[in-house]
């Protein structure tokens, strides 16, 4: 696991105005499922977002993660999700809420993310808000690069990623209702059916 901020945990997290974990989950080495991983990277270059969130790599899902996580208040994932959509359309969903967390995508981590939900809840760490901003990949085999309609969706998911925190951020962060989005390309979010 790499944490892209780059600065010693112990201070990183008293300095943050908010204690959001923003974290890219994937395997580089299976195209369009390294998408989240990607997509943290490209926000590691906007200042705005580092000064508001702790920028984690997640890997695939293994037990470190819960510990970079424990604790904080807000958490935004960042996944490749199969949801049966057009290749590179982007997907928001808001896990907010007490009771098991329950995502009916496919990924080849789906039961990670909410067994990391869970494990956090079972420890009294769970955060107040959980939204996760995925992409419908286009191609799972192995491979490092993304397939051209994820690579062109990074940009609307970054653009997620940045409303979501301006969400959290500004006027005490009153959560979305838990429907998911459907977000493709420049339209605007619609709720998907």
């Amino acid at each position: 696991m790499i944490d892209l901020t780059g600065g010693p945990p112990a201070s990183r997290d008293r300095d943050l105005p908010q204690d959001i974990a923003i974290v890219g989950i994937g395997n580089l080495l299976l195209s369009d499922d390294g998408a989240g991983i990607h997509a943290v990277r490209g926000l590691q270059k906007d200042s705005r977002v580092k000064s508001m969130a702790r920028l984690i790599d997640g890997g695939t899902i293994g037990t470190d993660l819960l510990a970079e996580v424990c604790g904080c208040g807000k958490l935004l994932l960042i996944d490749a999700v199969d949801a049966d959509l057009p290749p590179g359309t982007t997907i928001r969903m808001d896990f907010s809420g007490p009771g098991p967390q329950k995502i009916e995508t496919r990924n080849a981590h789906q039961l990670g993310i909410p067994a990391l939900l869970d494990d956090l809840r079972l420890l009294g760490q769970a955060p107040r808000q959980v939204v996760l901003v995925g992409v419908q990949p286009a191609a799972m085999g192995w491979g490092t690069q993304l397939s051209p309609e994820v690579a062109r969706a990074l940009p609307v998911v970054s653009a997620e990623v940045v409303r979501q925190l301006d969400r959290w951020t500004s006027a005490g962060g009153t959560p979305l209702p838990k429907a998911a989005r459907v977000i493709s390309g420049t339209e605007q979010p619609r709720e998907r059916i």
